[in-house]
């Protein structure tokens, strides 16, 4: 192939004169904003700096969404009162907004310019971190309960309690009221967010596999999802290390709290990985506006590609060229995909993938904390690192298996349901954990009690004790924990070495009876173990294998239908995920968590917030039903779609590329070409 040919090849204009002044864009096939399109800014205008730019968004996108938001989850529910079910509504408001904008962008998009509706999508999301990080600019300082040396506390067994226990009936419905206001702008926040995303999981993946060559689509997306993992796991280790901070930072004097990250009472910086997220996004939608709508080479990158659509739709009529152009082929785009079987189970098995996924990834850390009996920024930074290593290998993993192995679609369909298969086999992870500190009236016995009926025994029932602060006191070297020093029925507290030291306890004294007994003390008994080194590597394993069908299963999406209808399948395909997964997948796990719960924060009345103490033996069996179910459904429908898939010519096995070597040149010598015509410029 000569320097003409290549130059016709590229671009579809008219050589130039000279190997090096020939290499020409097209005037919709130029890097810029609108007119600003300078030569020196083309060298950018190649699939790979664009699959560039889109990993940097999906970094980003991952830390925000699935990273600072899920692990701020505990912190939300105990700053704002929320019980799990409630937080994983936020989590799901993702996807409320953009249930109808997958669709419709899905279909309208694909014949328009999809680098300016991503960049606009962004710009949205940034708007929505916005919405999300207004609460803890307008609303009060936090209010927490210790006891203190003037022995005045709620928290001890005094008159006290009498004296509060009107006023705070009286201060209920405000802080309900605000509580709401900013429960709602959580939820706005979430949804604007999703929004905004839904461009770039859409017509995003279309523009990359439609501008680059077929075996490499798998490979391209993989990264962008590689990207979004390690985006999430930053976002565990970055917003682990905020939640150390204290939530009023920018209001009080961190000396001046009287709590640690330890206390169950703590709340962390919430808001500091969403106010970065403001500004990250505003700046990747810049480099996303520059792209054209089509890239160089791409009318013949399109002569490249065999159709692997499954033959059971009308594969005549979407082969007409005015197919699709038109609103009034909405409907007839709509019902060919829902009659496509392969797409639809794919789809399926997509949802209840994303069902585990989505709900695991909201509550991950919560889980930890609570069955290893780690503080929020440890259990935080200990799930960033396992993620970033286990979802990111596994996106990885899944691409290059696709590309070396040369899968079909059938061939994808199998290995997915071959991962699902291994990932069920490891489920038993869930039943490790580390035994949590006897609790008397939860799983210790008070005093002449013979069963668990709660917190509240003869020993305190004149202390009127209340749930609405978790302050645990510990007898030391008994390992006995009571949920706050009213419900030990002390009534004194004393200083001692920089520690709290509680006197004349009933409920505890009367546990030892004749005996010397050590003092309570403030703070937990702390009951950590080896198993969580090893539920760690399990989980690790878990994700690796998880994620490894992430870009397999897209692949698998774009194939099985007609070229056509890429955007307008992966729209609806990611619709039914989540609407059928990562929408009800938080709020689902979050009501099995909440199931599990032993002691609900008391907010007067009949009103309760967060859940204190949950069940870790219950909470492992609830998790262990839920994955084996979930994975078992998924893999059954990944091998179904495989058997009932058929492509539209099976047999033929012959493929462009190798039979007709001078339709387009290598990409990578394409680029190469590029370079070359820029540094002669330059010079």
């Amino acid at each position: 192939m000569d320097g003409k040919e290549v130059s016709s090849t590229l671009t579809g204009t008219t050589p130039g004169q000279g190997y090096g002044h020939s290499v020409k864009f097209q005037e919709d096939e130029e890097y810029g904003c609108f007119f600003i399109k300078p030569r020196y800014l083309q060298r950018f205008n190649t699939i790979r700096w664009h699959v560039f730019w889109q990993c940097v968004f999906n970094f980003f996108e991952g830390f925000a969404v699935n990273g600072i938001i899920n692990v701020i989850i505990p912190a939300l529910e105990k700053r704002y009162s929320l019980s799990s079910s409630r937080s994983g509504l936020i989590a799901s408001s993702y996807d409320f907004g953009a249930f109808l904008c997958y669709l419709f962008i899905g279909y309208f998009g694909e014949q328009r310019h999809k680098p300016r509706i991503l960049a606009f999508g962004i710009v949205l999301m940034s708007i929505g971190c916005l919405i999300f990080s207004l609460p803890q600019f307008i609303v009060g300082k936090y209010e927490y309960t210790v006891s203190d040396i003037s022995n005045a506390s709620d928290n001890l067994c005094n008159n006290k309690n009498q004296l509060n226990a009107s006023k705070s009936e009286s201060s209920v419905g405000d802080s309900q009221n605000s509580n709401a206001v900013m429960y709602a702008l959580f939820v706005i926040g979430q949804t604007l967010i999703g929004v905004g995303a839904s461009p770039m999981f859409t017509l995003g993946l279309t523009y990359i596999d439609e501008n680059c060559k077929p075996k490499l689509s798998s490979f391209y997306i993989s990264w962008t999802y590689c990207f979004a993992a390690i985006g999430v796991a930053v976002g565990y280790i970055v917003g682990g290390q905020t939640l150390s901070l204290f939530v009023d930072i920018n209001r009080v004097d961190p000396s001046s709290v009287l709590l640690t990250s330890m206390d169950p009472q703590w709340v962390g910086a919430w808001w500091i990985g969403t106010t970065i997220s403001i500004g990250a996004f505003l700046i990747v939608a810049f480099p996303i506006l520059g792209y054209p709508k089509r890239l160089p080479g791409y009318h013949q990158l399109q002569k490249m590609r065999r159709s692997e659509a499954h033959t059971g739709i009308d594969n005549e009529l979407v082969a007409k060229t005015s197919f699709g152009k038109s609103i009034k082929d909405f409907p007839m785009t709509l019902l060919l995909l829902l009659r496509n079987l392969p797409f639809l189970l794919v789809s399926l098995a997509c949802s209840a993938e994303a069902l585990l996924v989505e709900g695991y990834a909201t509550f991950g850390v919560k889980i930890l904390h609570q069955r290893f009996n780690l503080d929020l920024p440890t259990a935080g930074s200990i799930f960033g690192i396992v993620t970033i290593i286990g979802s990111g290998g596994g996106m990885l993993l899944g691409g290059y298996l696709v590309k070396r192995f040369q899968l079909k679609c059938r061939g994808i369909m199998r290995l997915c349901s071959g991962s699902m298969l291994v990932s069920l086999l490891l489920s038993p992870t869930f039943l490790i954990y580390c035994p949590s500190p006897s609790i008397p009236g939860i799983s210790a016995f008070y005093p002449g009690q013979e069963s668990y009926d709660g917190l509240s025994s003869g020993c305190n029932e004149e202390c009127l004790c209340t749930t609405a602060s978790f302050e645990p006191v510990c007898s030391g070297g008994e390992k006995m924990m009571f949920f706050n020093p009213c419900f030990a029925g002390c009534s004194q507290v004393i200083q001692a070495n920089g520690s709290k030291i509680f006197k004349d306890c009933k409920c505890y004294n009367e546990t030892y009876t004749n005996r010397t007994i050590p003092d309570l003390m403030s703070g937990t008994c702390t009951n950590t173990c080896d198993w969580m080194y090893v539920y760690c590597v399990l989980i690790l394993l878990i994700m690796i294998v998880t994620f490894a069908t992430m870009s397999p299963a897209t692949t698998a999406t774009f194939r099985c239908v007609p070229n056509k209808m890429r955007s307008m399948a992966l729209g609806i395909s990611i619709l039914i995920v989540r609407l059928l997964g990562t929408t009800p997948g938080p709020v689902l796990l979050g009501s099995i968590i909440d199931k599990t719960c032993q002691v609900w924060e008391s907010k007067g009345g009949n009103d309760i917030g967060a859940c204190w103490v949950y069940n870790s033996f219950d909470m492992g069996v609830s998790l262990i039903v839920w994955w084996i179910v979930l994975k078992a459904t998924g893999g059954i429908l990944f091998l179904t779609a495989s058997l009932i898939y058929k492509p539209a010519s099976e047999d033929v096995q012959d493929d462009l590329e190798i039979n007709n070597p001078t339709l387009v040149p290598d990409e990578i010598v394409r680029d190469d070409i590029c370079k070359k015509y820029f540094d002669e410029e330059t010079t």
